[in-house]
């Protein structure tokens, strides 16, 4: 590889970690060819580019610069050394999921395309029924499922597109667009595309969680320290007993950070329990608590803090009881202020975390089951929420196939991380 050719991929690797209002051309073109895309044959991925060239340099990882000049990437705890930027691989998991989704939908559109119509139709005219009856929900359970089949979504794993689909028809019925429309509106490959990005990079990038390194002797708890000298990871236990005698007791150890839950020591912790100070996940948290009586009344405290789920740069302000989400002031004002949505119960969450329903403090512990249902939601878990005929709440399991009317959410057993 040549000296220009090499200062070019170091340029373009920098600029992942630098997030710019308005990235240059040539910059979103070289990190497309680095996640594998064609910027010439493939501009309508080019999309995935832009959202890398933005995109933070996550928080484990360092960048250096080697004595040559070049640019290079180090994990914090895993001590790895790596010229390749870490997001490149992410990204390009992305790329080639769309790539796929997209081939398949344009194969299977014309031999499928009197098939889909007849189908949506059928739920179309059903859903003009429901909603010329003034229901509560112009969907269900059922009209859902044969949505996101017309659009070969994956009910049980596609949890975001799923909610997508719900809400976008929520939003046509209320606007009354043309639902015959519906279908090809979502198929459509840049629309589709620009609509469930900003979902997919959440998923993909945003919210996947670092994994715990564990103990390679055990197996069974997490790591503490690294060997230099064998480059193998150890817990506490495992480290004092492989390294007590012979040549391996002089061998040297580095620290590794992890914050590890109190109760599932192979679970990152996700909360903290403001009583007794410990870190658990959310599962964790909850059956800790529900099993000790003692610990009945303690609260919990969000390590990361509530963010706005429509802009994700602010942190929450509003909780909307009716949507179920979390809200920075300028969001819910912008999507409350027409339609049905303008009646909307909001309460409102302060700089402690607190919560307030008109004016008055909500108690802890409602206040928590509350955060859980809306961080639920953002965090896109199996269950669907809708209103029987009778304006009663329900939930839909998307895995199961099952209904309840009982909160899921308040159940600690179906709050998993």
């Amino acid at each position: 590889m040549d000296e220009v050719h090499r200062q070019t991929i170091a340029q373009i690797q920098h600029d992942f970690s630098e997030p710019k209002h308005a990235v240059p051309a040539e910059v979103i073109v070289g990190i497309a060819k680095l996640i594998g895309i064609d910027p010439v044959a493939e501009p309508q991925y080019l999309w995935i580019a832009e959202e890398a060239s933005r995109a933070q340099l996550p928080i484990d990882w360092k960048e250096l610069i080697n004595q040559d000049g070049e640019t290079m990437y180090y994990h914090v705890a895993t001590r790895k050394l790596q010229k390749v930027h870490p997001l490149v691989e992410r990204y390009s998991q992305i790329y080639h999921k769309q790539r796929s989704f997209t081939k398949m939908m344009v194969q299977g559109e014309r031999d499928d395309l009197d098939s889909v119509e007849t189908k949506l139709s059928v739920l179309t005219t059903e859903i003009k029924s429901r909603a010329s009856k003034n229901l509560p929900d112009p969907t269900t359970p059922e009209i859902i499922e044969k949505m996101c089949l017309l659009l070969d979504i994956e009910t049980s794993k596609e949890y975001f597109l799923v909610r997508c689909v719900k809400q976008t028809l929520a939003a046509y019925v209320e606007k009354r667009f043309h639902l015959g429309s519906f279908v090809t509106d979502l198929t459509d490959e840049i629309k589709f595309l620009r609509r469930v990005r900003k979902q997919q990079v959440k998923v993909d990038v945003i919210k996947t969680p670092d994994h715990i390194i564990m103990c390679q002797e055990c197996e069974a708890k997490s790591a503490v320290v690294k060997c230099e000298q064998c480059k193998d990871y150890f817990c506490q236990d495992c480290f004092n007993a492989t390294h007590s005698t012979g040549k391996r007791r002089a061998h040297l150890t580095s620290d590794v950070e992890q914050l590890v839950c109190a109760a599932y020591d192979d679970r990152p912790a996700t909360c903290q329990c403001v009583q007794c100070g410990l870190f658990y996940s959310d599962q964790g948290f909850h059956e800790i608590h529900a099993y000790r009586w003692e610990l009945g009344k303690h609260v919990k405290r969000v390590i990361d803090g509530l963010v706005c789920l429509e802009c994700e740069h602010f942190n929450a302000s509003v909780l909307c009881e009716d949507c179920v989400d979390l809200f920075c002031t300028e969001c819910f004002i912008k999507l409350h202020r027409k339609g049905k949505r303008r009646q909307h119960v909001h309460l409102t969450i302060d700089n402690t975390g607190q919560i307030f329903r008109g004016g008055f403090l909500v108690p802890p512990l409602e206040a928590e089951v509350l955060k859980d249902r809306a961080r639920s939601t953002v965090e896109s878990g199996p269950w669907l929420q809708f209103r029987d005929d009778n304006q009663q709440m329900y939930w839909y399991h998307l895995v199961d196939k099952k209904t309840t009317h009982h909160s899921p959410h308040d159940d600690a057993p179906a709050l998993g991380d």
